[in-house]
């Protein structure tokens, strides 16, 4: 039997049952704490799985981390060749010096979003059915938490640690699903690929910064972006926004749409 909760429940829970000194194993990966209920010999009796973002009750398209997962699983079980892959590699980009420039002059700035990015680029890599992502396409707006989630899941890391009457011993990493985590690097390479490509076909002036899956720029270069993106078949949205602060560590802007203010470190490592 494996009963479901929302993530939230989780802490006080375990809790619960450590007050209470049973004896159980939990095993985390990603956005799942599973509580495994064991018996004198270690086997497990029945289950309790924890799902969701800490502080989100939100849960739509959750249910493609496991298409996602099942669909990669079956092209490894089928003999499919590892992709290759850097790990490590980083999807953001800065340029201080034009940032600093457009602060001081109070320009408006144009930004272009890639509509799931990720998603799209799993596809045309290869990596799901087209099947599967219309299927994700097509809720992409109400299950976008979703859709980000099933690519990132393919990156998670497991752990497992074990309670002998109500008592911690302690996080083992597990090596599962090992396997699955090149495909999740060769998605983010392609993405980064597309950055820099993106980066060179302007100005250098004209670049401001590439965050996760949208790219800020000078509006003069609207073109630019837009039929280099139609090129490769990417669909995306725009939006423009004003350089607020550029301090040691951080950039400030506000989104024109909104009014919101947002801010992001950066280090010198993810400057151009």
């Amino acid at each position: 039997m494996n009963e479901k909760s929302h993530i939230d429940e989780y802490t006080s829970y375990v809790r619960g049952l450590q007050k209470k000194e049973i004896t159980f194993k939990v095993v985390m990966s990603g956005m799942s704490r599973v509580v495994h209920f064991l018996d004198a010999y270690g086997k497990t009796t029945r289950k309790r799985t924890f799902f969701g973002l800490e502080g989100d009750k939100r849960m739509n398209g959750l249910e493609f981390i496991m298409m996602v997962r099942r669909e990669i699983r079956k092209r490894i079980d089928e003999g499919a060749e590892s992709p290759f892959h850097i790990e490590g590699t980083k999807v953001v980009a800065f340029n201080i010096n034009a940032l600093k420039k457009s602060e001081k002059s109070e320009e408006t700035l144009l930004e272009i979003d890639l509509n799931a990015c990720y998603w799209r680029t799993a596809f045309n890599l290869g990596f799901i059915s087209e099947e599967l992502f219309i299927k994700g396409w097509n809720k992409r707006k109400n299950s976008k938490i979703g859709l980000v989630a099933s690519i990132g899941s393919l990156n998670k890391k497991s752990y497992e640690e074990n309670y002998e009457f109500g008592k911690g011993k302690g996080l083992i990493k597990l090596n599962k699903d090992d396997d699955l985590r090149p495909y999740y690097w060769a998605i983010i390479n392609e993405v980064n690929r597309i950055m820099d490509e993106t980066i060179k076909l302007l100005p250098k002036d004209h670049f401001m910064m590439w965050l996760t899956d949208c790219v800020y720029f000078k509006k003069e270069s609207k073109n630019i972006i837009e039929t280099y993106f139609n090129s490769i078949g990417y669909e995306y949205k725009e939006n423009t926004c004003l350089i607020t602060g550029v301090e040691r560590n951080r950039v400030f802007w506000v989104n024109n749409k909104t009014g919101e203010e947002k801010y992001i470190f950066y280090s010198q490592s993810t400057c151009i």
